[in-house]
């Protein structure tokens, strides 16, 4: 179902908001459960919620910047600026990630820390209860939406459940080898939790980056808009006898820059404008869709028009 571009944009602010209301309260906890119990990998969480809700207040800004009309400095629109933000807020957690690493491997150098679990217990179960739940909510509003911001969302619930989780079995694991041979482990629990946690948080801000990084510098998409854009010049070309076709599409965020040149045998250089727009009518008609897009058709005897 194509959902209207109002609809989505008004649901992408009110999710975005109901996240940075939610981040808010579970960040402030965590920082005083962290402080408390001197825990770096709590610490670290409240550290990932802060800056997941800085950047999704950089996504609802964005989310109503681009939406505004073209002038004369941005001729071209605006909608590179949602891969570069996305590719910042990317970045910005992959440093934290690489941050968190390295103090770490310090801790551990330095003999580690013992964490109290009974200060942190209540906070991390309402954590990851919440956040996993969060989680399903916005990936299921994110598909509904195909909305980038809304996934990104998504994913930073998904880190902060799985942060979470990673605390308390580090931390319980703590608990139990209290007193025990194993004793001597406990210290390097929290931070190697942390170490563990921040190694295997780096894939999803990594893809993400490397997507839009893509975006950025225009690559070919590679996916099913690109695949129906070509199939419908190939079907065209075929269909009106016209000798060869040269297709050109970059996505950046969600809009897509499309020109199509189709190369025209002598004998049908004299068609007329009307007929032309015709045959772009047409091809329009096959290759639209929910996405917003900027399409150029053009039509030539000369191959050298084409390039």
């Amino acid at each position: 179902m194509k959902l209207n571009a109002r609809y989505r944009r008004l649901e992408e602010r009110k999710l975005i908001k109901i996240s940075m209301s939610i981040g808010s309260v579970l960040t402030i906890w965590a920082i005083i459960t962290g402080i408390l119990g001197d825990s770096k990998s709590i610490i670290f969480d409240a550290l990932f919620s802060m800056v997941g809700i800085s950047l999704s207040g950089v996504s609802l800004f964005v989310s109503n910047f681009i939406r505004k009309p073209d002038d004369e400095n941005l001729p071209f629109g605006r909608s590179q600026f949602e891969p570069f933000a996305i590719t910042v807020q990317s970045s910005v957690i992959i440093f934290l990630c690489l941050y968190s690493l390295a103090t770490s491997i310090m801790d551990i150098t330095d003999g580690g820390k013992v964490v109290e679990l009974g200060v942190a217990l209540p906070y991390l179960i309402t954590s990851i209860l919440g956040c996993f739940g969060l989680w399903l909510f916005f990936k299921n509003k994110a598909a509904k939406l195909e909305s980038e911001y809304v996934r990104i969302e998504s994913t930073e619930w998904q880190l902060d459940a799985l942060l979470s989780l990673g605390v308390l079995i580090g931390l319980s694991l703590g608990y139990f080898l209290k007193d025990t041979s194993l004793d001597y482990i406990t210290p390097y629990l929290d931070p190697g939790m942390v170490l563990i946690i921040s190694i295997l948080f780096l894939r999803i801000p990594a893809q993400t980056f490397i997507k839009n990084i893509r975006e950025l510098l225009q690559f070919a998409p590679d996916d099913e808009v690109e695949e129906r854009i070509h199939n419908a010049a190939e079907k065209m070309v075929l269909d009106q006898g016209f000798l060869d076709s040269l297709v050109r599409v970059a996505k950046t965020g969600s809009s897509y820059t499309v020109e199509i040149d189709f190369l025209l045998p002598m004998s049908l250089s004299a068609m007329e404008v009307a007929e032309l727009d015709v045959l772009r009518q047409e091809l329009y008609d096959q290759i639209k869709g929910s996405f917003p897009m900027w399409l150029t058709i053009s039509f030539t005897t000369e191959r050298k028009w084409m390039i």
